[in-house]
């Protein structure tokens, strides 16, 4: 009987070192803070649907290849890079993603973003939904891209992965801002805009993505009126001629047709950054994105400054 109880004692220490080291002891749950409060995953998302971008870019560049996207066709006009893997569900469009395609693809986690037409209620009834903001009137773009990125990486148990993404992009952004001030001269500012149409200009200023990867980088942007809640404010050639002493930056894609008549207007060829052969042009980035596109992003203005003004 003695030794029964013994090794019956020996046996609950035993129990109680493993529980303690955490070999069988049951893992803590991943608590993520978003926009419908505090969201409780029992272990990392493996399965991961998305319906933005940003998240779509963001998961990839975290090592994982989602189950779901919505919008790829698009994907890969807009955003470019990160390359979509094969093999995913295509969700439609992004403000109403097929309900039906997305419960056949058995996400374990849907990220999406607050002003979506889907409920969140419908997509919740599907798999766990992480809810997350990208753009507030109140704060920078790239801080919020940063947080986002950060709690994905939490969500998807990727957090060493995504702390040395993001010490990555703050040793290129300095990398970047230096070559550009370097191939602008001093005292130049740049005035990032698109093409609407013709006779229609978007200009970006500082709270927008492509304006706070700049503060980011050191990299003095010129235009500094009010924006909406996404960074930029829209208007006529107006808009940019109190900063036309600077230089401009052209955004892709952009029909041709619209360029050859913006640039054969009166109005763009009296600017001073016209006159002065301070025009470049950048290719396609998604400028409503999230830390992957603001490292593309950094990384193709710098290129296309230093390889020389429009022709």
């Amino acid at each position: 009987m003695k030794t029964i109880r013994a090794a019956f004692r020996c046996l609950v220490l035993c129990v109680g070192l493993v529980a303690v080291n955490g070999t069988y002891a049951k893992a803590d749950p991943i608590r993520i803070e978003h926009e419908r409060g505090i969201l409780e995953l029992p272990a990392p998302a493996k399965r991961v649907a998305t319906i933005n971008w940003s998240f779509t870019e963001t998961v990839i560049e975290l090592g994982l290849s989602p189950v779901a996207v919505a919008d790829p066709q698009d994907y890969a006009d807009w955003v470019a890079e990160p390359k979509l893997p094969d093999g995913f569900v295509d969700l439609g469009q992004r403000s109403s993603p097929n309900l039906e395609a997305l419960r056949a693809a058995k996400p374990n986690l849907i990220i999406t973003i607050p002003d979506i037409g889907m409920s969140y209620e419908k997509l919740s009834e599907i798999a766990p939904v992480l809810e997350l903001k990208l753009f507030d009137e109140k704060r920078p773009a790239f801080e919020a891209a940063r947080d986002v990125f950060a709690k994905i990486a939490k969500a998807t148990g990727r957090e060493a992965e995504g702390q040395a993404y993001l010490a990555h992009v703050d040793a290129k952004l300095a990398e970047y801002g230096e070559r550009i001030r370097m191939a602008l001269g001093p005292d130049q500012k740049l005035n990032v805009i698109y093409f609407f149409d013709e006779s229609t200009i978007g200009i970006f200023g500082g709270t927008s993505l492509p304006g706070s990867v700049m503060a980011a980088m050191n990299v003095p942007m010129g235009f500094t009126g009010e924006v909406n809640k996404w960074g930029f404010a829209r208007g006529g050639l107006e808009l940019i001629a109190p900063y036309a002493e600077g230089s401009v930056v052209y955004t892709n894609p952009v029909p041709d047709a619209i360029l050859e008549k913006m640039f054969a207007s009166p109005m763009w060829k009296f600017m001073a950054f016209t006159r002065n052969n301070r025009v470049y042009e950048l290719p396609v980035v998604w400028m409503y994105g999230g830390v992957p596109s603001s490292l593309r992003f950094a990384r193709l203005l710098t290129e296309s400054i230093e390889n020389g003004p429009h022709r």
